[in-house]
């Protein structure tokens, strides 16, 4: 793989009532909810594959057949594993996939986020030995605090839309304005729905994706909706989360989309100063490359997965 990679490529690019329902649901409705969620995604699952498993410790996870390395992937803000499912058969070609429902999130969703470090404590169990870790967004922060915790366990990460430091300030020029994570914040509190809704359709923003794909997508996502306080907890860590001093020693592939409106392209000329080798620029992809552009997003992770 070369050292830094800018490819052009072409593009191809309501709600339901639950979600309000799921934010009064006693502990009992919860866990029956959770319950009826892991049945539902082991059905999924099963029909993509035929060979499931499904561990029920603290967190919930589902491992998809496979070959080679185990493959943890980590999805974003207010998302869930199903945003992974059309890339599933494609990543299995190259690694033992397993999906990770984030605390507060899907099948989760009855578990507290938690601050950075907390959620880290929460998922390090969770992480088998040799491990690579795929993280979109939040989860590319969260796989960085991972692969800080746990640098003998973790053999490599691939980081999809994602920063070293989300919250653009000081000397860091290559993230969002704190003033928009916080807008996110205050509109949570008075529409739920909505802010989740725009989130969604900002990190489509500037490509040319059917839009039914991606209405179909959030619809589907929106069926295990996140909880208000993993939402607030998940905001902070965007917020607060600051490795742009403490790069990863693993070897580390970053996927960045050119249009994307929330993590900049110039991010791309800050890593190699901070020692990355491994970047990929999707000329006409935004904050959701595997969604928008999956054939040449699995060229460059292919390539990656391969030459470990």
């Amino acid at each position: 793989m070369s050292d830094q990679q800018k490819i052009a490529d072409s593009p191809t690019t309501d709600m339901p009532n639950k979600a309000e329902n799921a934010l009064d649901m006693t502990l009992e409705q919860i866990q029956e909810e959770t319950r009826q969620q892991a049945a539902q995604q082991q059905l999924v699952m099963q029909q993509l594959s035929g060979d499931i498993e499904a561990t029920f410790e603290h967190i919930q996870q589902i491992k998809y057949s496979g070959q080679g390395k185990p493959l943890v992937l980590l999805h974003g803000w207010g998302m869930n594993s199903h945003v992974w499912q059309p890339l599933l058969p494609s990543l299995a070609q190259h690694a033992q996939v397993i999906c990770i429902d984030l605390p507060g999130h899907g099948a989760n969703s009855h578990l507290p986020l938690g601050t950075l470090a907390e959620a880290v404590e929460q998922l390090a169990p969770h992480i088998p030995q040799d491990a690579i870790i795929m993280g979109w967004s939040l989860g590319g922060l969260i796989a960085q605090g991972l692969a800080h915790a746990l640098p003998d366990r973790i053999a490599a990460l691939i980081l999809i839309a994602s920063t070293p430091k989300f919250v653009a300030e000081g000397d860091w020029s290559h993230g969002v304005s704190p003033d928009l994570l916080a807008l996110f914040g205050r509109s949570l509190q008075t529409d739920y729905l909505g802010t989740v809704k725009r989130f969604f359709a900002l990190q489509f923003l500037s490509t040319k994706t059917d839009t039914r794909v991606v209405n179909a997508l959030r619809d589907r996502i929106m069926e295990h909706p996140a909880s208000v306080p993993a939402l607030e907890d998940g905001l902070n860590i965007l917020q607060t989360a600051d490795f742009s001093q403490a790069p990863v020693k693993q070897p580390t592939l970053w996927m960045l989309g050119k249009l994307d409106k929330l993590i900049p392209a110039s991010l791309a000329d800050a890593l190699p100063e901070m020692g990355y080798k491994h970047i990929a620029v999707l000329e006409q992809a935004a904050h959701v490359p595997f969604v928008t552009h999956p054939e040449l997003f699995m060229e460059h992770c292919g390539a990656f997965l391969n030459a470990l």
